[in-house]
């Protein structure tokens, strides 16, 4: 999202009705790289509680190695653990870290967009 400079409202509620759309058939919807003021205005709208911050990226690399990750491991037939959160969400230590730590495969994820401080 880094060419788009400006949201508005009708601009936030389409995105609320793609993620809508594109949740009813089982697609997940990551943003990556938004501007500040996007990133605000998607924020204040309710979008980033809607789509779970977790979809969020700093960097189109990292949005593009999770989702991949994702989609591998929702159509592997082994899948053993119903959330790719509960999947990745752990760094091995036995305490929750931010995504920002996931490590897919040899890929290590660099930063993520929202921090899961408030």
């Amino acid at each position: 999202m880094a060419a788009v400079t400006h949201i508005d409202s009708s601009a936030v509620e389409a995105l609320k009705e793609l993620y809508q759309e594109y949740k009813a058939r089982d697609i997940q919807l990551a943003i990556s790289n938004p501007n500040k003021d996007v990133h605000m205005t998607i924020a204040r709208s309710g979008m980033v509680e809607l789509v779970g911050k977790e979809w969020y990226f700093v960097r189109v690399h990292d949005a593009v190695q999770v989702c991949l990750t994702y989609v591998q491991s929702s159509n592997s037939e082994e899948q053993k653990e119903p959330s790719f959160l509960r999947r990745f969400g752990n760094n091995g230590s036995g305490n929750n870290s931010s995504y920002s730590d996931i490590q897919p495969g040899n890929t290590l994820l660099k930063e993520a967009l929202l921090s899961g401080e408030k």
